[in-house]
């Protein structure tokens, strides 16, 4: 009676269209989570993303889970991560996206996750890292260790969103630095940030890890801006 009452006070609504959820449904309505514009870039080598990350840092495979665009559901999510501070929506995300490249990860002898990480100044601001949450998820998923406390941010920086492509990576350059370099060593690792539009902040991550630790790498994230 009492959940119900609740369930009538404060409805469970899909983020994306505010049809009233049904029990089995987490945050999406089935038809929402159906259309979902997935990019399936896990199937697919020579993707967008590998084609943005060439030639700029090694590494094995690079895929996004979502396309990103303007006034969409992606668009929506990312906003509820970020403003709304909806950590259980990250996690959701990576376990729902760790189903999709389960086996591109097995295939390709993924075994460890490092989360791009924020400024401790951001990160009390915001109160969680959503990059993080979602590796979290991830990792649950594909049962392999998250490892994100041996990288850490040095510098904090200013918002890469009206940024040019060479004033993104200025704003990036150096400002990572790797703290525990034996628990990185010989593995691949899974590099994952929320979102990659031009690519810098996983570049300058990915080059600090990289020339401190023999490892491998792979690219993951949320969403891909093209």
């Amino acid at each position: 009676m009492l959940q119900h009452l609740l369930h009538l006070l404060y409805p469970n609504l899909c983020l994306n269209c505010n049809k009233s959820l049904v029990q089995t449904e987490r945050y999406l309505c089935l038809g929402c989570q159906i259309n979902l514009p997935e990019t399936n870039d896990h199937l697919t080598k020579e993707n967008s993303v590998e084609k943005t990350m060439w030639g700029r840092i090694p590494f094995q495979r690079a895929f996004s889970f979502l396309y990103f665009n303007q006034r969409g559901v992606t668009q929506k999510l990312l906003h509820e991560l970020k403003y709304r501070g909806n950590e259980e929506l990250a996690n959701y995300l990576g376990e729902l996206y760790a189903l999709r490249i389960k086996q591109t990860a097995l295939n390709h002898g993924i075994d460890a996750i490092v989360a791009i990480p924020l400024h401790p100044s951001k990160l009390k601001k915001r109160g969680y890292n959503q990059s993080y949450a979602f590796a979290e998820g991830i990792a649950k998923g594909l049962a392999i260790e998250n490892l994100s406390s041996a990288v850490e941010r040095r510098k904090a920086t200013d918002t890469q969103t009206k940024k040019t492509r060479a004033e993104r990576w200025k704003n990036v350059s150096s400002i990572f630095c790797v703290t525990n370099t034996a628990i990185l060593n010989k593995k691949h690792i899974l590099l994952v940030d929320d979102v990659i539009t031009t690519g810098a902040t996983i570049e300058s991550c990915g080059l600090e890890i990289i020339k401190s630790v023999d490892c491998t790498l792979s690219i993951a994230s949320i969403a891909f801006a093209a």
